[in-house]
C-alpha cells in the first residue's frame, strides 16, 4: 500500500542532529534506461518517462521548488519517471562549511522522503571537508546504487574528491557508482572493474536522444551489454 502523500513535505521532521535520514538500498535496473535533466523534461512525453532517470544537475532555479515547495503535483511529476537522482544543491569547498553541510542535509532529506513515497531515488553523494563526511556517508544501506557528479571539477585529480572518495566507498560499499561527468583519476580502477559507470553529461544526453530517434541503443545499454 502506498504511503499517503502530504500536501507539502515537512523537512524539519526528517532530520535529527545525531541520526541522519536512512537511505535505503532499492532495486535499480539500469538496463535500457535513459537520462534526462530537470530543465529538459518538457521534451519527454509523459507516456515515455518510465524509461528515464531524472537528473538534477542544472542551475538551482530549475529544481529548487522540488525542495522549497514539494507538493502533491511535483511528487506526481517525480513518480512519472523510472527513477530520480537526489537534488544537487551547490557546495563550495574552502568556504563556509556550515552552509555546505546544510546543502548536503537537504540532499539527504529529499532522497529519504522520496524513497518513503514509492519513488526510486538514487542518492546523489556530495562531500567537501572531513566535517561533511558523517552527514554525507552515514546511515546509507550497503549495496545501494549511488551517483556522483564530477562535471564541475576543474582538475582530474581534485584533492577534496580524492580524500573523500575512499571514505565514501568504505562507509557505503555501493554496488554501482554512476558518475555524471569525467571520472576522476582515483576512480580509474573502479571504472575498469565496472563499479563506476559513466553517465553522459548534458550535451551528450541531447546527442543520446538523437541516436534514440535513429534506432540505436542508449549509451548505458551499450555499456551494460558490452
Amino acid at each position: 500500500m502506498k504511503n499517503k502523500i502530504p500536501f507539502i513535505a515537512k523537512w524539519g521532521l526528517l532530520f535529527h542532529k545525531q541520526k541522519y535520514p536512512r537511505i535505503y538500498k532499492q532495486k535499480i535496473d539500469l538496463r535500457g534506461k535513459k537520462f534526462v535533466l530537470i530543465n529538459e523534461i518538457s521534451k519527454i512525453p509523459h507516456e515515455e518517462r518510465k524509461n528515464y532517470i531524472l537528473l538534477f544537475y542544472a542551475d538551482e532555479k530549475h529544481f529548487n521548488a522540488y525542495y522549497a515547495d514539494l507538493n502533491e503535483k511535483r511528487i506526481k511529476t517525480l513518480q512519472e519517471f523510472y527513477a530520480i537522482c537526489g537534488l544537487d544543491f551547490s557546495t563550495y569547498p574552502g568556504l563556509d562549511e556550515d552552509e555546505n553541510i546544510v546543502a548536503i542535509k537537504r540532499i539527504r532529506k529529499f532522497c529519504s522522503f522520496c524513497q518513503q513515497h514509492d519513488i526510486l531515488c538514487i542518492y546523489n553523494i556530495v562531500w567537501t571537508s572531513k566535517e561533511s563526511y558523517k552527514v554525507a556517508f552515514s546511515n546509507v544501506e550497503k549495496g545501494s546504487v549511488v551517483i556522483i557528479s564530477t562535471y564541475r571539477l576543474q582538475d582530474n585529480d581534485d584533492e577534496v574528491f580524492r580524500k573523500g572518495y575512499p571514505k565514501m566507498k568504505r562507509s557505503m560499499r555501493p554496488s554501482i557508482i554512476l558518475c555524471y561527468g569525467k571520472p576522476q583519476k582515483i576512480m580509474e580502477k573502479d571504472v575498469s572493474k565496472g563499479l563506476v559507470i559513466k553517465v553522459p553529461p548534458r550535451f551528450e544526453l541531447l546527442k543520446m536522444e538523437y541516436t534514440k530517434k535513429s534506432g540505436q541503443c542508449s549509451f548505458l545499454e551499450n555499456l551494460l551489454t558490452a
